[in-house]
């Protein structure tokens, strides 16, 4: 019988000119007699082409021909299709698609002549079906591979299934997990299920969770350290929560070590604090005692003293001082180390404290013969702890003495802008380099000079002044450095203080 095209047009004019689906028309031995523009566009001929072609010319894989074939035979038999079929085409150019179709009998004189076929373009979601398929055989891979257990549960929190080194980790077989709920598995200490069932719930609910360390019980009955890290997965279109357990014995060990050494080491730091701040005190008491009695004796006349005798005292006076001065330097060291420095502020004239300090060094300044250089504005107000900012001052102003020539210049600067109170104390001395400017202010950061034409520097010192000083700037809230071009061109020491506190 003759395929009418125009009659079968004319019966299926809807659906052959509005259908988004692919409409085409075979005879029963597959050759093409009708098809819509949708289906000629996407095979990519022209609608004069499709009585040439025959189905087995557009089927991309040869093997198919046998479902075809089958399916024709289904249709002459029992006049429909039962369910869908699935074919991988190929266009004129060679580009692949498939199509999800089903086949409608045409028949004439109740005698089934041809079948009209109606068919959507899934490529899509094939192409989507095999990257899912082999992203499941990669992980499938890696699930049967991984150096880490896996234990894999659904959404009710059963296992649905565990990897090789689950079994090699837990000495359990993978029977005795499955279908269990986790909560009920062996290896599962009573005391974690709350926090286990807690996480399990957050992933369930989208949210993140963290990793974390637990201790499990193998089948031999040891206790080891794991760290368990979960996920949500997709595997075969559903969504599963994926546990990733790591062997963390050995680190764990490490960090208990660790942590006991630490637990000694603060021990003995405390010790250390105690012991420094008990040795800083012990000596300083009968220290005071010798400087005392030196002095009374040196000052009363109760004993008759020559000019050498007076002279060694004056050196034992000296040394006394030098070392009241490093006992308190260690105590207020140790203090700093421990956060124990503490600050009693209140509003205080910087630019009396600055006089001051150069009023109890005067003897020195005159002593080294330095020409001393001020230059102040109008009186700066600031809430400080005057003992301890004119310890800074002394500190800075004494390096400067030790370290500047002969005749040489110290130069004072006060000012202030909008947010800070400046101080600039500036030498014509030896100047820093970039290494010996780099340890200043560090604990016992001191730095020796052999230089020949240096003689006249006073390298006396613990090391500690400029530390302390530091502290007490920044426990106010400001900023101390040091700038310098490099040898025998002077130094700055500049210190700025808030004045949000005035």
């Amino acid at each position: 019988m003759r395929y009418d095209k125009d009659f079968i047009r004319s019966k299926f004019k809807d659906l052959f000119e509005y259908s988004l689906d692919y409409i085409y028309v075979n005879d029963l031995k597959g050759n093409f007699l009708d098809a819509n523009k949708i289906a000629l566009d996407a095979l990519g001929y022209k609608e004069e082409e499709i009585e040439s072609l025959n189905f087995l010319d557009v089927l991309a894989d040869k093997d198919q021909l046998i479902k075809a074939m089958d399916i024709t035979r289904e249709i002459i038999q029992k006049g429909k299709q039962s369910e869908r079929s699935t074919y991988k085409l190929k266009s004129k150019d060679g580009h692949v698609l498939f199509l999800e179709t089903y086949g409608i009998p045409l028949k004439k004189n109740n005698e089934i002549y041809a079948i009209m076929g109606i068919g959507a373009n899934i490529t899509r979601r094939k192409l989507a079906e095999g990257r899912l398929k082999e992203s499941e055989k990669r992980f499938r891979n890696l699930f049967q591979k991984s150096p880490f257990g896996i234990i894999i549960l659904n959404f009710d929190g059963k296992i649905i299934e565990s990897n090789p080194t689950t079994e090699n980790l837990t000495g359990y077989e993978s029977t005795d997990f499955i279908h269990k709920h986790f909560s009920q598995i062996p290896i599962i200490q009573t005391k974690d299920i709350p926090t286990l069932t807690s996480l399990f719930n957050k992933m369930v609910n989208g949210e993140h969770v963290n990793r974390i360390d637990v201790e499990i019980k193998r089948k031999d009955g040891n206790l080891i350290w794991t760290n368990l890290q979960g996920s949500v997965v997709q595997l075969e279109n559903d969504s599963f929560i994926q546990v990733i357990i790591q062997n963390i014995s050995k680190r764990k060990e490490a960090e208990l070590l660790i942590n006991k050494e630490l637990k000694t080491l603060h021990e003995l730091d405390n010790t250390r604090k105690k012991l420094m701040i008990r040795i800083s005190h012990e000596l300083k008491t009968p220290l005071l005692l010798i400087m005392g009695a030196i002095e009374y004796l040196f000052e009363s006349r109760l004993i008759d003293i020559n000019h050498k005798a007076a002279d060694i005292i004056s050196t034992v006076i000296r040394a006394s001082s030098r070392l009241e001065k490093l006992i308190e330097n260690l105590i207020d060291a140790t203090r700093i180390n421990y956060n124990k420095l503490q600050l009693n502020k209140e509003n205080t004239n910087l630019n009396n404290l600055v006089d001051e300090s150069i009023e109890d060094i005067k003897f020195l300044i005159k002593k080294h013969q330095i020409n001393l250089e001020k230059k102040y504005i109008e009186n700066i107000i600031l809430s400080l702890d005057e003992l301890r900012i004119k310890q800074v001052i002394t500190n800075i102003l004494i390096n400067a003495l030790k370290n500047t020539p002969p005749h040489g210049i110290i130069r004072i600067i006060l000012e202030k802008n909008d947010l800070h109170a400046r101080l600039s104390i500036e030498d014509t001395g030896i100047g820093l380099t970039q290494k010996e400017t780099s340890m200043l202010f560090t604990q016992f950061g001191k730095f020796e000079r052999d230089e020949e034409e240096l003689d006249f520097i006073d390298i006396q010192g613990s090391g500690l002044g400029l530390f302390i000083s530091k502290a007490i700037i920044d426990l106010h809230g400001g900023q101390i450095w040091a700038e310098s071009e490099g040898r025998n061109k002077g130094a700055r020491f500049i210190i700025t203080l808030p004045l949000e506190d005035q």
